[in-house]
């Protein structure tokens, strides 16, 4: 177990925010969070699953939701109205979520975890455990940002999503004691946060840890830091921190050029929409495009169906090597001059049950999915 510094977590925020593929929540929040930990004496403290009794319980903790119609959050306002949204409202429902389950299951938590890897989602879970003294995990659920709660290691490894609890931006707690499968979980969890303006906060999946060591991609979190401190050290010393980036991460360039049109759209709790990339250097008369449901998921070069998930596109601005988001309602990316990567995915991700929950047939996309190394 060590002691991360506060250069370590916003390294991490860095590296998570571009493996979060325009998804995983803002790095603003997350950044806002570890000051918060820090300026109140906390502790981030990581370790190894392998240091966990095997006995001991994990659950994910995580923000759910996403776009809604501006008629939904008109619909709520007078609600909204009479709850704060400030970072000590969001941490009163964070630990509530996280009280209802293990008052529900009856057993303590020892470590909070990450469903998916993002600056945002990726540092909630690590934020309580600092807050509450706890360990968090060198490990998350997923190796990137997904946008649908059963898309996680843990249903590729047979976990159960529930008895999972929900809390809404009011503060209504909400406990899914069982589901007929993931999917189900997500569709009525992703309900509950439609109604509730576009978000809940979720503790669910609980389990033992010798489960979590086969439900989830390893050193993650040291493996952004890393990603983060290439970066930072690239362009501190005047350096390229696209090399160093690709050395860490073990990225490669598919694309650049710059961006003709955005669209996007917000509904059904998800911000769905299409980059379209006109290519220049060595790309020029090429053009990209790129699908997102939250996060990327699916491209196409020339036409041709090209990187797609579970590996990873990671979209970053040209001049200034900082990660895009797709959680940009009232603006767009058009007209930015981009760099577009592709990271192979996890290799538990390229099972049969992976390949079913995260390729693009899961979509509604009939293309298969080929890993990008081929």
């Amino acid at each position: 177990m060590k002691i991360l510094t506060k250069q370590d977590m916003l390294d991490y925020v860095t590296g998570a925010t571009i493996l979060g593929c325009g998804g995983g929540g803002g790095a603003e929040g997350g950044i806002r969070m570890i000051n918060e930990a820090f300026d109140g004496g906390h502790e981030f403290k990581l370790a190894d699953l392998s240091e966990l009794p095997d006995d001991d319980i994990l659950c994910i903790v995580a923000g759910v939701g996403g776009g809604v119609p501006q008629e939904v959050r008109d619909k709520v306002a007078h609600y909204a109205e009479r709850f704060p949204r400030d970072q000590e409202a969001r941490l009163r429902r964070l630990r509530k979520a996280a009280k209802e389950l293990s008052d529900y299951i009856g057993k303590e938590v020892t470590s909070f975890i990450a469903a998916e890897t993002g600056g945002g989602n990726g540092v909630l879970p690590m934020y309580l455990n600092a807050l509450e003294g706890k360990p968090s995990v060198d490990a998350d659920c997923c190796g990137r940002a997904k946008p649908e709660m059963g898309m996680s290691l843990t249903a590729v490894a047979g976990m159960p999503i529930t008895p999972l609890a929900m809390v809404t931006p009011f503060m209504e707690t909400v406990i899914l004691k069982s589901a007929v499968d993931d999917i189900r979980a997500e569709d009525i969890t992703r309900h509950v946060a439609v109604a509730s303006g576009g978000g809940v906060t979720v503790a669910r999946c609980p389990g033992k840890v010798k489960d979590y060591r086969r439900s989830t991609v390893p050193k993650i979190v040291s493996n952004c830091i890393k990603i983060g401190a290439a970066i930072r050290e690239a362009k501190a010393k005047g350096g390229d921190p696209r090399e160093a980036f690709m050395k860490a991460s073990g990225a490669v360039l598919i694309f650049e050029g710059k961006v003709n049109d955005y669209t996007f759209e917000g509904t059904g709790g998800f911000n769905w929409g299409e980059w379209f990339i006109d290519g220049d250097g060595e790309y020029a008369g090429k053009k990209m495009k790129v699908w997102f449901k939250n996060e990327h998921l699916v491209s196409w070069l020339d036409d041709e169906p090209y990187v797609v998930g579970p590996d990873l596109i990671c979209i970053l601005e040209r001049d200034s090597f900082e990660p895009l988001s797709n959680f940009i309602r009232g603006t767009t990316h058009a007209g930015k001059e981009i760099l577009v990567y592709g990271i192979p995915a996890d290799d538990e991700w390229k099972n049969p049950k992976g390949i079913e929950l995260f390729g693009p047939r899961h979509f509604g996309f009939d293309i298969d999915y080929v890993p990008m190394k081929k």
